[in-house]
């Protein structure tokens, strides 16, 4: 086969491409790895062809060359059209306490409808899912490790098919290959959002500082950067087990909508109700604080926009805020707080400093 001549359409239909899709083992993943490293310009043809594959189910009756060209324009002549539209809705503030909007989407490749029947629906997927990220979608298809640097998020799908969304300034480390190991591990530093692929055979375990979380399907986020005491668990769906690693016999099982804290220092684990999708909200370009305080809220801005933030009275840090941000420059965010509290702010290249008073005293004290 001369796979280094292939296009996306000849990669969907190759049988062997289809085993490794769907049934990646050691053998094959090697040779896919091999080939990638010998003809990295086939690699975005492969991700596309790997995406479009993993829409559908196995066994699935491809579509002539005809129909699946005419798929692939009436499905990106949509796209086109919903962000259009999107765009203009964006104008529109999205406010509770505090609301602005950063412009940071932009045109991305989504997997291939299957059928004219099916680009509707792929389409959802499309808005929930991916609308917020830049170009920086990657499929882990050769690496171990994955870095997001400050100010950009990342989609990372492993070999089983889970699906993985890095916030800005995480990392995440990774087998290539799952098919020997007895259980499917990663280590997070940071915060992601997890989708596990459901395979009761071998339970998924993500390991944060000294947490334990385990899993066979579900989807949760998980907040734990290094810098910050807390690491924060919270459950869309599913169920999973929490316990710290040092100790099996203290487990934790959380419920969807439950917010799980894991203090380092004391090594306890507290439970509270919260609206979990808020939790997650950051993939689709929300910043969402529930009363905390501005030493948070400023952590995840310097993230967010890859920028260092100094602020002249300490004690402001301590000051609480709820807020919700949508898609919005750093400059608006300033902006709000500016008009709000008694601040001044300026920006001088990657740095911002922060002039006055966020709160009374009395709020802190």
């Amino acid at each position: 086969m001369q796979y280094e001549l292939f296009s996306t359409e000849d990669f969907i239909r190759d049988e062997a491409f289809q085993q490794w899709v769907f049934s990646p083992n050691k053998e094959n993943s090697a040779f896919w790895e091999e080939l990638l490293f010998l003809y990295p310009g086939q690699r975005p043809k492969v991700e596309e062809a790997r995406q479009f594959l993993l829409a559908l189910r196995p066994g699935f009756t491809l579509p002539s060359d005809e129909v699946l060209l005419k798929m692939k324009s009436s499905f990106n002549a949509k796209i086109d059209a919903y962000e259009a539209a999107r765009s203009e809705k964006q104008k529109t503030l999205e406010s509770e306490e505090l609301t602005q909007k950063r412009s940071k989407s932009r045109r991305l490749y989504l997997p291939i409808a299957a059928s004219l029947l099916l680009v509707s629906v792929f389409l959802v997927g499309y808005v929930l899912t991916r609308t917020s990220f830049s170009d920086d979608v990657l499929h882990a298809l050769t690496h171990e490790n994955e870095r997001t640097p400050q100010g950009k998020q990342r989609l990372v799908i492993l070999a089983d098919g889970t699906r993985i969304w890095l916030n800005a300034g995480s990392e995440l480390s990774f087998p290539k290959d799952f098919s020997e190991k007895p259980a499917r591990e990663v280590y997070l530093e940071g915060e992601a959002f997890f989708s596990v692929a459901e395979d009761k055979s071998k339970p998924f375990i993500v390991h944060a500082s000294d947490l334990d979380i385990r899993v066979l399907g579900t989807s949760f986020n998980v907040r734990s950067y290094a810098g910050e005491d807390i690491v924060e668990t919270t459950l869309v769906t599913g169920k999973v087990a929490l316990q710290y690693s040092a100790d099996s016999s203290r487990q934790v099982t959380l419920l969807p909508n439950q917010h799980a804290l894991f203090r380092k220092n004391s090594k306890t684990i507290s439970l509270e109700a919260v609206n979990a999708n808020d939790y997650a909200a950051w993939r689709d370009g929300w910043m969402i604080f529930d009363d905390k305080p501005f030493g948070y809220i400023k952590e995840t801005l310097e993230r967010w926009y890859n920028v260092k933030i100094v602020i002249e009275d300490e004690s402001s840090l301590s000051c609480t805020f709820s807020a919700r941000f949508k898609d919005m420059k750093l400059e608006e965010v300033l902006e709000i707080f500016k008009n709000t509290e008694s601040i001044n702010y300026r920006i001088e290249g990657k740095m911002v400093f922060i002039d006055g008073k966020l709160c009374d005293y009395d709020q802190i004290n």
